[in-house]
């Protein structure tokens, strides 16, 4: 089985809200260290999640720097990853936010050149005192060699998560990102 070795980096993790003009919060800049991020240990005892590694990485910048750099081997099709069956690269921060103030989370990622096409990313959250898992309703396709900005609105309302109710209470009570 040939394992397929790619690079997937996350430069800045910002909100953006308007309040008569565009301001961005940048919450995670990764520009001297990596405050809390991990891959947990759940994700070694799964062959479908495919991060190996985490790191500072001074490769690619976007702002600033240096950024987020997430190793991953991802299998492509073999006989125990048959054509259709996902891996992901998942990486996560716990961390109690308080989000009301914010209309949009976003990030930019950049995956490099050699990298092969299909791949996606998506944001989940852990929401409220029992960490509710809260998914993108879509994913967002990742071209190699090109910047993507990833983003999700955290309006009231918003269908940018499955099966949620955006309120002012999820909001105010994401704990892992």
């Amino acid at each position: 089985m040939r394992l397929i070795r790619y690079l997937l980096v996350i430069v800045s993790l910002c909100f953006i809200t308007t309040t008569g003009f565009c301001q961005e919060k940048v919450l995670f800049g990764f520009e001297e260290n990596i405050p809390n991020w991990e891959i947990p240990d759940w994700c070694f005892e799964k062959p479908e999640y495919v991060a190996e590694s985490i790191a500072i990485s001074k490769k690619f910048a976007k702002e600033g720097s240096s950024s987020l750099e997430i190793m991953a081997n991802f299998p492509g099709v073999t006989p125990d990853f048959p054509k259709g069956k996902w891996t992901a690269a998942y990486i996560e921060v716990e961390q109690d936010f308080t989000w009301t103030p914010y209309k949009t989370l976003s990030a930019d990622i950049y995956l490099p050149k050699d990298a092969p096409f299909g791949l996606q990313a998506r944001f989940t959250l852990g929401v409220g005192e029992d960490y509710a898992w809260k998914e993108m309703s879509r994913a967002v396709k990742l071209m190699p060699g090109e910047w993507t900005t990833l983003s999700a609105s955290l309006i009231p309302g918003s269908t940018d998560w499955r099966k949620t109710d955006v309120t002012d209470e999820f909001r105010a009570y994401v704990r892992k990102l």
